[in-house]
């Protein structure tokens, strides 16, 4: 038995007041001799007898009244009905309920969300006055905290009406634990947790994965032995989710974005179904525009990467606009299922604006350069200047600088061209005839990184060409199609060479992009957020073919976009998440960073400075999507200069339609209890009355029959008594 008001038992101290009373009258009834005894020895010693007894009776019915009367108060319970005797006990109801999006799954009885939903509105209407109620949202991404319990069962009824869909995974120990910090606060004796789920493997394990039933060693016991458990599977029987595709990732193939350019982004679409699915239509989106599609046949159970493309857009279009700061959202989608939350998923990327590019060399051995450049819209902002007005330009108001056979670079040029590199901006130098090659290994090359150069020629009979070439290189990937009989090496024509100034194998300290026998002919240093070339012949026919080889245009068109864009990172997170992300390029210390979400809705955050850079942090990213952050400047007008994008998405695992039976979903819940028994599986809320199923399992409150007993108790005392007083004046 339990006490609800434990401390009115100290009421119980007033039962000895009758006691106390009745042996004060046995002291004041001492037999003491007077004249008049021979009287009183004249009573029947039967009459004697049954006074003493009914005094005894008074004494008990008296005890018995405070007894009755103190315990009715202290609320006294049993665990189990009793019903005929006592009143059902008030409940303290915590209802879990799962909103992760794959309850947005429909099968024939409808969407499994609303089913869930209808399921706790009967564990309410079930409750009555007294009873009190809480709800958890098994994938809720708000504070929890606020959670608690409420006697307004119509308010319940409409937060329960009100919960939305997550993108994201229910973490049912999370849940259980914030219903076990609610039960500490519950008022009544009965306390029960209704877990409402669709029973996805994926709710036991806090990394959302789908391994199966938790370890029963790592026990929690999160609930004591007298709350009761139940469990309410939803969908358990249905075959609904036997069709279901999901876009598990996206990689962003392409690593140089030029407008108007194919951009290639491959997909992973899995087909979780259990049959094969032939003709399903993957497409893909840009900034909300559909701007390619293909068919495809996924097997049974698996997953395949699907490489889909599209030209980016024009700079003139909404991908380019001023408003967006050239930010790219795309989203491929696939279509086709019963489960539309998981069919598509987003990655992004910013569209440079077009660079500012300076040709600086003799004009004979720019000619073919400058030609390919002007070939491009992208690269039009163009401005040609003879070789020596390196010393004299400003760099800043340059992105890219093309450097064709500068005879010899000072210690200043040196200084401030590595110093542009540093800061963000991209050199691409060409030796050429007139260089000197001393002078190059003293100044240029060390202050960028490159190593030291020789000079070699080569007989007209046998001239120098690639040895090798890094094929996945920037410059390179998405340009050249290679069939599975061609080497790497192959698929770049090599032009014939009969004089170069390679780099010494040797002595390199960049990445090596085309080498020769001898050396490296194509090579790339970073330093800071810039990067620079260093090619060994000039783009001219003096001593070799390579501005007339297929390898010339690309080198040169890719080139120019390579070295100007910025190195905005990419992050990728999912719905729920929080994450801290270093921030890429110049941000003054305290300056404010701007974040732009999926709906272009913006709020300002500021940046924390370490020592190693800015770091941003975000919480609890809630909508799927892409993310930009950019700086601005308070005296500048526009979007602002993009410094990173975030994808944020929802969980795949969220999409493997894998499910407990009743009796695994059981099993996995029996860490969280002292005793299984107190665990109970309601395999159909709809066939059974809820408060029935309830009433079942909940204890008696048994306050009436104590105050029964006390009125009982009073009416025979005064019967008694007056039976008494009667007898005495016979």
């Amino acid at each position: 038995m339990t006490f609800l008001n434990p401390a009115i038992l100290l009421g119980l101290a007033a039962a000895a007041i009758p006691i106390l009373l009745h042996f004060f009258n046995l002291r004041k009834l001492q037999t003491i001799d007077f004249s008049t005894l021979t009287f009183l020895k004249e009573l029947q010693k039967t009459r004697i007898r049954k006074l003493k007894i009914t005094q005894l009776i008074l004494l008990l019915l008296r005890v018995l009244i405070v007894v009755c009367a103190v315990l009715a108060f202290a609320r006294p319970t049993i665990p189990t009905s009793f019903p005929g005797l006592g009143t059902k006990a008030k409940s303290s109801v915590v209802i879990v309920l799962d909103n992760s999006f794959s309850m947005e799954l429909a099968d024939e009885r409808g969407v499994r969300l609303k089913q869930a939903k209808e399921a706790a509105l009967s564990v309410v209407r079930s409750l009555g006055d007294g009873d009190e109620v809480a709800l958890v949202q098994m994938a809720d991404l708000s504070d929890r905290r606020t959670a608690a319990f409420t006697r307004d069962l119509g308010a319940m009824r409409e937060a329960i009406q009100n919960v939305p869909t997550a993108f994201a995974t229910g973490k049912l120990e999370g849940a259980l634990r914030l219903a076990s910090s609610i039960l500490t606060d519950a008022q009544n004796l009965n306390r029960e947790v209704f877990i409402i789920t669709d029973a996805q493997k994926n709710i036991v394990l806090e990394d959302g994965t789908n391994t199966g039933v938790l370890n029963k060693s790592d026990s929690l016991k999160l609930f004591p032995k007298a709350t009761a458990v139940y469990c309410v599977p939803i969908g358990a029987d249905s075959k609904a989710g036997e069709r279901n595709l999901s876009v598990d990732s996206l990689h962003l193939v392409s690593r140089i974005f030029e407008s108007g350019k194919p951009v290639e982004i491959e997909a992973r679409v899995r087909n979780s179904s259990t049959e094969d699915l032939r003709d399903v239509i993957v497409s893909l989106q840009m900034n909300g525009e559909r701007v390619a599609q293909r068919t495809v046949t996924i097997p049974k159970g698996e997953s395949r990467m699907i490489p889909i493309a599209a030209a980016a857009p024009e700079r003139s279009a909404n991908g380019g606009s001023s408003e967006t700061g050239g930010l790219v959202r795309c989203t491929v989608e696939v279509e086709g299922d019963v489960l539309d939350a998981d069919n598509r998923r987003h990655v992004g990327f910013v569209l440079p604006p077009a660079p500012r590019i300076a040709l600086i060399g003799s004009r004979d051995e720019c000619a073919f350069l400058s030609v390919a450049l002007r070939a491009d819209k992208s690269t039009q902002n163009l401005t040609e200047l003879p070789a020596d007005a390196l010393s004299s330009i400003a760099l800043n108001e340059f992105d890219a600088l093309f450097l064709v056979g500068i005879p010899r670079f000072s210690v200043s040029d040196a200084g401030r061209l590595q110093g542009f590199v540093q800061e963000g901006g991209g050199v691409f130098i060409f030796a050429g005839a007139g260089a000197d090659l001393q002078n190059y290994n003293t100044t240029i090359l060390p202050a960028l990184q490159f190593g030291k150069v020789a000079e070699s020629e080569y007989p007209p009979a046998t001239p120098a060409e690639f040895t090798s070439v890094d094929a996945a290189h920037p410059l390179f990937q998405g340009v050249f199609k290679r069939s599975e009989t061609e080497g790497a090496n192959r698929i770049v024509e090599s032009p014939r060479i009969s004089h170069a100034m390679p780099i010494i194998r040797e002595s390199l300290t960049a990445q090596a992009i085309i080498e020769l026998a001898d050396g490296i002919f194509l090579a790339e240093s970073k330093r800071g957020t810039g990067k620079a070339l260093y090619i060994a012949v000039p783009p001219s026919a003096e001593w070799s073919s390579f501005p007339v080889t297929g390898v010339f245009v690309p080198i040169v068109f890719r080139a120019a976009s390579y070295l100007t864009s910025r190195s905005q990172e990419s992050f990728s997170a999912v719905v729920g998440q929080s994450l801290t992300i270093p921030i890429a390029g110049k941000v003054p210390s305290g300056a404010a960073l701007t974040i732009t979400d999926p709906s272009n809705t913006q709020s300002t955050r500021q940046a924390a400075t370490t020592p190693s850079g800015a770091l941003l942090s975000l919480e609890t990213l809630r909508q799927p999507g892409v993310y930009a952050i950019s700086y601005k400047p308070s005296n500048s007008a526009g979007f602002g200069t993009i410094l990173s994008t975030l994808a944020v998405n929802a969980p795949a695992s969220e999409s493997v339609m894998t499910h407990f039976s009743s009796q695994e979903l059981s099993a996995s819940l029996e860490r969280f209890v002292p005793s299984p028994e107190q665990i109970r599986v309601i395999e159909d809320y709809r066939k059974s009355s809820m408060e029935t199923l309830r009433t079942a399992g909940t204890g008696t409150e048994l306050w009436r029959v104590f105050l029964l007993g006390a009125v009982l108790a009073a009416v025979a005392e005064m019967l008694v008594a007056r039976r008494v007083v009667e007898a005495s004046a016979g």
